[in-house]
């Protein structure tokens, strides 16, 4: 398909605007092209108030132009659609470098394989925790995937993210669709007693590889389950992907404990342009 040709042909060859991912998390997606699928843009529009805007959709980040970048392209993409549009909320992958009043900073974490990487003391102590207390890392068959997900993820995402049903069902919509595409690699640690300590979900194309969702319960007792969760997939990952992406970091808290696997910040940009008239603005916030 020459759409994901051109993703996986990118500088950053995000799963995110792959066409499998999309159609999981933003059914209906359209698109601007130039050329022969040479620069690409993906479209995720929806209406409020009967006005169209383009929205960020859930575990969706970094979008904006794949395929061929540069000033021109990223001008003539940005005059498109602040012509057809009057409120833009999307991210843009690292590789677009327009900025504007309208363009704000962000960051995730990765790790470059080819520039390698290094766990700091603190995370090794407790990768140390966990083997002394017997942890196991595996691999989660595929056909228990989605029933594990559902019964000890899903109520993380409802509950403490408070994530709506119909989001949650687009999560649980997106790992069939990775696992039909064979792009899911879903990981647990137990205890000796094979008790649940933790569970992850990840998503590789075989050059981008995002940690997508996950949660441990050993919080309270602390026994490490996700630092071994984490850096045995980071190690699992090694000779699988270029990139591993822990899709986040704007936070001070996660980005320290990213920084702990040896990842480093990857500023990208998001777009918030709102050019809507004040009393849509206001109804816009009651609504």
């Amino acid at each position: 398909m020459k759409w994901d040709h051109t993703i996986l042909s990118s500088e950053y060859p995000l799963v995110f605007a792959q066409s499998f991912y999309l159609d999981a998390t933003f059914p209906g997606w359209e698109a601007l092209v130039i050329g022969d699928y040479d620069s690409v843009f993906p479209l995720t529009q929806k209406e409020k108030l009967g006005i169209p805007y383009l929205h960020q959709p859930s575990f969706t980040p970094q979008l904006g132009v794949y395929g061929t970048v540069d000033a021109g392209i990223e001008q003539a993409f940005y005059e498109y659609i602040t012509s057809h549009y009057k409120l833009i909320e999307i991210e843009l992958n690292a590789s677009n470098t327009l900025q504007s009043k309208d363009h704000v900073p962000r960051q995730t974490f990765i790790i470059d394989y080819k520039n390698g990487y290094k766990l700091n003391q603190n995370t090794k102590r407790n990768v140390a925790k966990a083997a002394d207390h017997h942890l196991v890392f595996e691999q989660i068959p595929e056909p228990e995937i989605l029933a594990l997900s559902q019964q000890y993820l899903n109520p993380f995402l409802k509950k403490q993210l408070r994530l709506s049903p119909v989001v949650i069902g687009r999560f649980d919509k997106l790992l069939e669709s990775a696992m039909a595409a064979g792009t899911l690699y879903s990981f647990r640690v137990t205890d000796p007693g094979k008790k649940l300590l933790a569970i992850a979900h990840f998503i590789s194309n075989g050059k981008h590889t995002v940690y997508l969702k996950g949660i441990n319960f050993d919080k309270e007792v602390s026994l490490g389950s996700m630092h071994l969760l984490n850096s045995s997939a980071i190690r699992f990952f090694s000779d699988k992907t270029q990139l591993f992406d822990f899709g986040g970091g704007m936070k001070e808290s996660l980005a320290n404990f990213y920084k702990g696997f040896g990842a480093v910040a990857l500023p990208y940009r998001s777009l918030s342009y709102n050019r809507l008239p004040w009393l849509v603005k206001v109804l816009k916030k009651l609504s």
